[in-house]
């Protein structure tokens, strides 16, 4: 299948999981799509307020209502249809946390054309990797953003991508030729058309790439719609925020979906600034903010700094990475006294969740219960430790290799079962405790528990943030090497393993090797990309020892 696009994978995929009945009869799924929650929104309550979106750069705040974006997303389907798109195509962005992203993604929805959404930060080389595998006949891109210049890497792009028919760009598209949005949007609407379907595929979502190559993801309106039920539960009128990107699973979800499913706002921003999101968090009465525990952390440090009182905030929930025991009692603290922990994937949505009622140190210590609809299956690894397979609502249809532009998995190969590459274990309150993914799997012949590992180091006055990735040493044997970013003067490693044993850390677990960096690489939802760290060890130097060099020595 070298020569097909997205809409010749989606052909090949087998039937609807066989669960489908079961799916609908319990609400999971349904008829409608968000299309429907739109238009339905637009008759109750069209002047009330659906996004508020600060613009950092531009130093001024959006609110649209949910009549002035049905309004923009039927003229923007309208303009993909006279573009000549047509169903099933892939139609691409690269675009900020703006209004005009979430607009978009819904009109691809409405145009029957599937959306491939890529975050600001891909470079060069990913974006041609994407726009080449999904064989997107559209790209719609910001002309700058943040020092970047994503028109003109996408001019550059033009040659090598034949099956790119338009380019249009969101700002000053003269200097680059392609089309200008806002003549995109300007396009009149065309009158009804078919939209996509419940059961369609209608977006291609994109793993995070912490263990390997990027990989496509396949979902309808359906799988993501069980991840995006109303569940906001305690508040009368809550109000969503997570600083994640509207291009990625978990910031489409929240900030775009749960509006629309709920008739309630979100509040987004283009910045990762703490500050900026404090002040939105107080500004706006957010109730419920959802966020990956790095930048949870830049906010506890944002308002000890500068403290702003957040009494409307109802519930804090961690996700997107795991979540440091150590940051547990300061989030209740410094944010909200309610707080859970949950786990999830782009190819499977939100899977586990801790309760409120749980002990306070608890989302430290465990990911949850599976949420309703979600099935787990534990396949025995070592003493304790299981592989984790997941099935429900929420999974995708389908996952699929961009190079080969082939399906990698479906779910009639495996009964439904997705094999999440997770290895977790029973957190003794019939939830599950999470260890690591099987790639960044560490000892020989026993497991590390690395992320206690990790958090134990967090706590030594010399350690800013650490990662521990595995080592094959000469003799085949896997060892512990720790990655830190010093917090002033930088530790040694004898200072950070005799930290460990004052812990009483059993020995084998502690780091025989030590890197310092100025910084550990993470994706947008703050997780380590252990494999580019793996990458960086060397071979190990004759013999067992502990390297006990200081950092950059």
């Amino acid at each position: 299948m070298s020569g097909a696009g997205v809409r010749e994978l989606i052909g090949s995929l087998g039937p609807p999981t066989a669960r489908a009945g079961e799916y609908y009869a319990r609400g999971w799924w349904r008829k409608e799509t968000f299309t429907d929650d739109l238009r339905a929104a637009v008759s109750a309550v069209p002047d009330r307020t659906a996004f508020i979106n600060w613009r950092h750069e531009e130093g001024r705040e959006v609110t649209v209502t949910f009549g002035e974006l049905a309004a923009h997303v039927d003229h923007l389907a309208a303009g993909l249809r006279e573009l000549g798109v047509a169903p099933g195509e892939a139609v691409a962005f690269q675009l900020p946390n703006w209004w005009e992203t979430a607009a978009l993604s819904l009109a691809c929805l409405a145009a029957d054309v599937v959306a491939v959404p890529m975050m600001m930060t891909l470079g060069v080389r990913e974006v041609e990797r994407i726009l080449s595998g999904t064989q997107a006949s559209v790209c719609v891109v910001a002309d700058h953003w943040g020092g970047l210049r994503p028109a003109r890497m996408l001019a550059d792009l033009g040659v090598r991508l034949p099956r790119l028919r338009h380019r249009v760009v969101l700002g000053d598209a003269r200097a680059t030729g392609a089309v200008a949005f806002a003549d995109l949007l300007g396009a009149m609407p065309a009158g009804a058309a078919r939209a996509t379907g419940g059961d369609e595929v209608s977006v291609v979502l994109f793993t995070s790439g912490t263990t390997g190559e990027v990989k496509g993801v396949l979902h309808t309106p359906n799988t993501q719609y069980a991840s995006a039920r109303p569940r906001a539960a305690g508040v009368p009128i809550p109000r969503f925020c997570t600083p994640a990107n509207l291009t990625h699973s978990v910031g489409m979800r929240t900030n775009v979906l749960l509006p629309l499913v709920t008739r309630c706002s979100s509040v987004f921003a283009d910045t990762r600034d703490p500050d900026t999101w404090l002040d939105l968090l107080a500004r706006h009465g957010v109730t419920h903010l959802l966020g990956a525990p790095e930048m949870l952390g830049d906010l506890i440090r944002a308002q000890r700094r500068r403290h702003r009182p957040l009494p409307d905030l109802y519930l804090v929930t961690s996700t997107g990475a795991p979540l440091p025991a150590s940051l547990v009692a300061p989030l209740r603290e410094t944010l909200c006294p309610r707080l859970v922990n949950g786990f999830g994937m782009t190819e499977t949505g939100g899977l586990t969740l801790t309760a409120v009622d749980d002990p306070p140190g608890w989302p430290g210590h465990s990911i949850g219960r599976p949420t309703p609809g979600r099935e787990v299956r534990l396949e025995p690894v070592d003493d304790g430790i299981f592989r984790l397979h997941v099935r429900g609502p929420s999974v995708c249809v389908g996952t699929f290799e961009l190079r080969g532009r082939r399906l990698t998995w479906e779910p009639a190969d495996t009964g439904g079962w997705y094999d999440t590459g997770d290895l977790v274990g029973d957190d003794r309150r019939g939830g599950l405790r999470y260890f690591s993914r099987v790639a960044d799997r560490v000892g020989s012949p026993h497991l590390i528990p690395v992320l206690e590992v990790e958090d134990e180091l967090l706590k030594h006055p010399a350690v800013e943030d650490v990662a521990i990735v595995g080592r094959q040493n000469a003799d085949g044997k896997e060892i512990v090497c720790a990655f830190v970013v010093p917090r002033g003067a930088p530790p040694t490693l004898d200072e950070l393993r005799e930290h460990l044993l004052r812990q009483g850390m059993t020995e084998w677990y502690l780091p025989i090797r030590l890197e310092c960096v100025d910084e550990l690489p993470r994706n947008e939802l703050g997780k380590v990309r252990k494999n580019r760290l793996r990458d960086r060890l060397q071979a190990p130097a004759a013999g067992d020892a502990p390297d006990t060099h200081p950092c950059g020595s």
